[in-house]
Order: C-alpha cells, then structure tokens, then sequence
C-alpha cells in the first residue's frame, strides 16, 4: 500500500498485515454470535481480501469502500456473489434487513466517529449484529511502544490517510455507548492482552 492526496491506495489484493489475527478473531464472533447468516455489509472493505474470507457463510454481501484502487484490487481475479461498491458510507442505503455490519480496522480512519457510528445506527434494526475492530491502546501498550523506540513509527503523521482516532477500551465503550450502541461482548485479537493487537466488539442497538 503507499497513500496519495486524493485517497487510500491500495497496490495488492493479498493479506496485509493486520489479515491473518483479525480473520481468526472475526471468524470466531461470526460463527458463535451471529445467528442469521443471510445478509452481510462490511464498511471499509479496502481491498476485499478480509471481506472474502469471513463472508463465506452469508448468502447476500455488500463490501463498501470510497477507495477506487480498493475496489479494482477486491475486483481483481474474482468472480465470487460479493458485491463490491466504490462508494462512501454516507451514500450508502439499504433497505433489506441487514444480519451483520462489519468495519474492520476503520473507525480509526474517520474523521468524525460519532457521524459514523449514526450512520451504522441508521442501517441497522433491533437484531442487527456490528462487528468493529479497531488497533487497540492502553497505558501498558502504549508504554512499551515508548520504551522499545517505536513511536514515531506506531503514531506517525507521515502515514498519508493513516489513523487519527487512538481508542481505548473506555474510549471504545464511551463512544459506542453515547450513540445509543450497547456492547455485547469485547474480544481482544493479536498477541495477547493486555499488549493486544487490536480490540474488537460486537454491538447491538439499545433503543
């Protein structure tokens, strides 16, 4: 991947490096914790690699990204029932009740998370289930990243479209809580905890 001034560029449709733990982690939720495995949207799908590997039980999948070189890279060589869509969240509607909503690795990305976790609470019904993974930061974590010389790398300005939201499981919690989210169970994926890759939970409407 290298970034450019317009958008996420993506150069690969491979594993990158994040892939392999989340796929594990996220393969585990879907198979225990979502019952109806008919619909299927995942937010950010960057360039379909992950979609197409934790989608393979859903019957109808909609991966969404505003990334044109995502879109042709997930497109690349497949010819599977996912349908990929170069669009932006905010422009997306769906009218068929959605299972499950993932957003792998993206509410790190967003300018405004509470804008885009309304959006989420727009798509979704009562038995919606929503699956987020963000990179997870603690004081121990992020003391280690201190200690060890990697700062400037792990929180580094000159990653172009990188990540400008830093959660923490409270942060997490607070965030998802106030736009009328409840969390319905935390997983931590990568390495282990309390030095974890990244945290993900599972989210259901409250109201």
């Amino acid at each position: 991947m290298s970034g450019n001034n317009k958008e996420y560029n993506w150069e690969h449709n491979n594993a990158d490096n994040s892939f392999n733990y989340l796929q594990k982690t996220i393969n585990y939720i879907i198979e225990n914790m979502i019952e109806n495995k008919n619909t299927l949207v995942d937010i950010g799908c960057g360039n379909g690699y992950l979609t197409k590997k934790i989608s393979e039980n859903f019957e109808e999948i909609t991966a969404l990204d505003e990334s044109e070189t995502a879109i042709t890279q997930a497109k690349k060589n497949y010819a599977g029932k996912i349908k990929f869509l170069q669009t932006n969240l905010n422009n997306y509607n769906e009218k068929k009740k959605i299972d499950c909503i993932t957003a792998i690795e993206v509410i790190e990305h967003t300018y405004s998370p509470d804008n885009f976790l309304k959006k989420l609470y727009e798509l979704s019904d009562n038995d919606t289930k929503i699956i987020i993974s963000t990179p997870y930061h603690s004081f121990l974590k992020n003391l280690l990243i201190i200690l060890t010389g990697k700062f400037d790398n792990h929180f580094s300005p000159l990653w172009e479209h990188g990540h400008i939201k830093f959660f923490s499981k409270k942060t997490l919690e607070e965030i998802t809580k106030r736009n009328n989210f409840k969390i319905v169970e935390t997983f931590f994926s990568g390495r282990f905890y309390p030095i974890s890759k990244s945290i993900i939970v599972v989210l259901k409407k409250t109201t």
